[in-house]
């Protein structure tokens, strides 16, 4: 015998819409609370990054030199407290993080500029640009690199900066075994002047003899031993001139870094005639300035 209708009825409604298939207002409650709590504690984390990070570029420039020493970062106390220097997974995060804060510390392109001029990297023991490869987006400007210190296996490496930064005028790195890799490197920054010390590329003449040299990389031609069949005399080499302001501090240069004239020259001209920029630039270029470099 089928049971009775409106019996079935009210025993499945009563079933089906009892008290514990509904979800009271503070059921609710206490399934969003774990979130919640959650929300603080991210955004405390996030906080205390930016902290970190705000921290590390201020210990890190130099108003005087227009620098960010970004040398041995995991050297730096905060940073190795963070771990986020430890391993090439963390570091991967760090350095865009850092570009980020500087760029909303720096907002505008004119205040990049006018803030920093030179970078140095060295000490890192990077392999290649994938931890640091930002840097080429936030400071393109910048006429000054160190990268000297680190572990490139070739320029190769280097490939994914190759025409990123086109003001570029002086570098420092570690030099490579393979034959021409000054040249290479080279032609991949149009404006750079000094490598590893070395001058490769002349400074644009004036106006007038604007024939006269090309932006192209410097090469050494060969030249006949004295005495040597079809060998003429060489002439003296002509030592430039200038003001007597530059003059002197050129003598001081000397003076101090017992650099000889030439060596003494590019360094001022590296540092753009500053001789407290001379002097930062001398002190990174130093270990792999050649012993005939001093007098």
């Amino acid at each position: 015998m089928s049971a009775p209708r409106g019996g079935g009825r009210g025993r499945g409604r009563g079933r089906g819409r009892g008290r514990g298939d509904y979800y009271t207002p503070n059921d609710r409650q206490d399934q969003h609370q774990p979130q919640q709590q959650a929300e603080p504690e991210q955004s405390a984390a996030t906080s205390s990054t930016v902290d970190l990070l705000k921290g590390f570029l201020a210990r890190r420039y130099d108003a005087s030199t227009k620098l960010l020493n970004f040398s041995a970062i995991a050297t730096d106390e905060e940073v190795a407290k963070s771990g986020m220097f430890r391993q090439e997974s963390t570091q991967k995060k760090f350095f865009p993080a850092l570009m980020v804060i500087c760029d909303q510390m720096l907002e505008t392109r004119e205040a990049k500029e006018a803030a920093i001029e030179s970078v140095t990297l060295c000490g890192n023991n990077i392999t290649n640009l994938n931890v640091v490869f930002d840097l080429c987006k936030t400071l393109n400007h910048i006429k000054n690199l160190d990268l000297s210190g680190n572990a490139f296996h070739s320029v190769n490496a280097l490939k994914p900066w190759k025409g990123r930064f086109r003001k570029l005028e002086h570098l420092i790195i570690d030099p490579f075994s393979s034959i021409g890799w000054e040249d290479e490197l080279t032609a991949w920054f149009p404006k750079l002047k000094i490598l590893n010390g070395s001058q490769v590329r002349a400074d644009k003449p004036a106006a007038g003899d604007a024939a006269m040299v090309t932006d192209a990389p410097m090469t050494a031609t060969p030249q006949p031993m004295a005495g040597a069949p079809g060998s003429t005399p060489s002439l003296p080499t002509t030592t430039p001139t200038f003001d007597q302001q530059k003059e002197d501090m050129i003598t001081y240069v000397q003076t101090a870094t017992n650099l000889k004239r030439d060596y003494a020259i590019q360094c001022l001209e590296a540092g753009a005639w500053d001789l407290n920029r001379a002097g930062e630039l001398f002190t990174q270029s130093q270990p792999n300035l050649p012993p005939d470099a001093y007098n």
